[in-house]
């Protein structure tokens, strides 16, 4: 009796000193998002503010933004983890935000056969997180993925850091003013850890159809509100397999109007789309 007493007090100390799992939040069942992949990126150059300012005015519930950090630490918004400059490769963590502003992203938009190309777009320069959320504040919703989180330790509590600082984190709204997804399991990890209340999407991107199992999506479960996986890898096992493991799914990136229909009609919960408008005059015209 007094080994078992001992070994019940032993039991709750330890368990007392041990972290407190927190269960992810579960993303609002409506409604259907349409998140605009690097804002309205078929009209405007991705990831600047003409893009995110007209996917807000189409409607957008989410705008998406990819993060980069410079080599003297600024949390800077675009794709690719490097940049042709001067007829040079440069990645973005050995230059500085003083290099980063020679860029011009609006070059490859401004190509001749296509018809949005706009000379109002030269002037546009990469924004650095600050800028984006500065601007838009509470206006609209963020949709972050943390590109390359190996190559930037620490930016996760950075990232919370800055989205706290305006307010964005443990908030009472119909939807979550933030959502980060990564492809990097480890990174949104740590970020559950730093913040359990903030939503989270692992990133998939398959070759053929997506093929994952039951225990594994258990396992993305105790981290992670959602999946993200490439528009073309979707089948309807894998949409009730994520259902059933009581995670959403946002499939990425659907332009097209045949596509998009298919994919809501499998129940999928969102969709990444550089054109928000013909996602929502879709959703309004034959899924009211």
């Amino acid at each position: 009796m007094k080994l078992l007493k001992v070994g019940t007090i032993l039991l709750l100390f330890l368990s007392g000193c041990s972290p407190t799992y927190q269960q992810p939040v579960s993303l609002p069942s409506e409604p259907f998002l349409v998140i605009a992949h690097r804002g309205a990126s078929a009209y405007a150059p991705a990831h600047t503010f003409p893009s995110y300012e007209l996917a807000i005015e189409m409607g957008a519930h989410y705008i998406e933004l990819d993060l980069h950090r410079t080599k003297d630490g600024k949390l800077v918004v675009l794709h690719n983890d490097s940049i042709e400059l001067n007829g040079s490769e440069l990645e973005i963590d050995e230059i500085t935000t003083d290099t980063l502003s020679a860029f011009k992203p609006a070059d490859e938009f401004n190509r001749p056969d296509n018809e949005f190309a706009s000379l109002r777009f030269s002037s546009l320069r990469v924004p650095s997180l600050e800028q984006v959320l500065r601007e838009f504040g509470d206006q609209t919703n963020y949709y972050i993925e943390i590109k390359s989180p190996d190559r930037y330790p620490g930016i996760e509590q950075q990232l919370l850091e800055q989205l706290d600082g305006h307010h964005l984190l443990d908030r009472e709204d119909p939807l979550p003013k933030v959502i980060i997804q990564s492809f990097s399991s480890d990174s949104l990890k740590k970020v559950h850890e730093l913040s359990p209340t903030t939503p989270l999407i692992q990133l998939y991107s398959f070759k053929k159809k997506a093929n994952l199992s039951a225990s594994k999506l258990k396992q993305v479960s105790r981290y992670a509100s959602g999946i993200g996986v490439n528009a073309d890898a979707v089948t309807e096992q894998l949409v009730e397999t994520v259902h059933q493991s009581g995670l959403a799914i946002h499939p990425f990136t659907v332009n097209q109007s045949e596509q998009a229909s298919t994919l809501i009609t499998l129940g999928v919960n969102g969709i990444f789309t550089d054109k928000p408008d013909l996602i929502i005059n879709l959703l309004h015209q034959n899924f009211k």
